[in-house]
């Protein structure tokens, strides 16, 4: 797979949110494990413990699988929509440009009208990372290669991966900020 291209760095960056997502759902279940027990021990019998820890462990495997499986499971689905999130904020600074110029040519524009005008950049501009991340499957490929990369390449990646997150959020503020200079020009 092309290292430096367009699809590699999409790719990369949806496997390092998918990541996190997964180190955030693991802290979540030490705190819950850890606020768990002393109830458990507060308020229950040792038999029910016991009972509850045997199938608690006889039912790892069905969590393990709704969580962790890369097709469908939570943590893959809380990442393709943070991605998508993400990667639709930066066509969303053409859609306000455009929305801007509307609202100063023509005034009060219609509900229809508006909603087209920030939907279907973003919408355009979402194609080529679909057909790069999701089309068939392709970042299931990707993250075979990516789990064999170093750890520096980790590193390297998760501050991409930050700092792609923080443009996505920061030009959406300057969207906006654009859509009231223009406004008021």
């Amino acid at each position: 797979m092309n290292e430096g291209g367009f699809a590699y760095f999409l790719n990369a960056v949806h496997y390092c949110i998918w990541l996190n997502d997964i180190r955030f759902g693991e802290f979540n279940e030490r705190i819950a494990h850890y606020l768990l027990n002393p109830i458990l021990n507060l308020f229950f019998t040792k038999e029910w413990r016991e009972r509850y820890y045997e199938r608690a462990a006889d039912s790892q495997k069905d969590l393990r699988n709704f969580f962790y499986d890369k097709k469908r499971g939570f943590h893959i689905k809380w990442a393709n929509h943070w991605f998508g999130y993400i990667y639709s904020c930066y066509p969303s600074f053409l859609s306000f440009i455009m929305f801007g110029f509307i609202l100063k040519t023509y005034g009060d524009v219609t509900p229809f009208a508006m909603i087209g005008t920030l939907a279907v950049p973003i919408g355009l501009g979402y194609i080529p990372a679909y057909r790069a991340v999701f089309s068939n499957d392709r970042y299931l490929g990707y993250f075979k290669e990516f789990e064999k990369e170093s750890k520096e390449w980790h590193r390297k990646w998760k501050r991409i991966t930050r700092a792609f997150c923080v443009g996505g959020f920061l030009i959406t503020l300057l969207s906006i900020a654009a859509v009231w200079i223009i406004l008021l020009w």
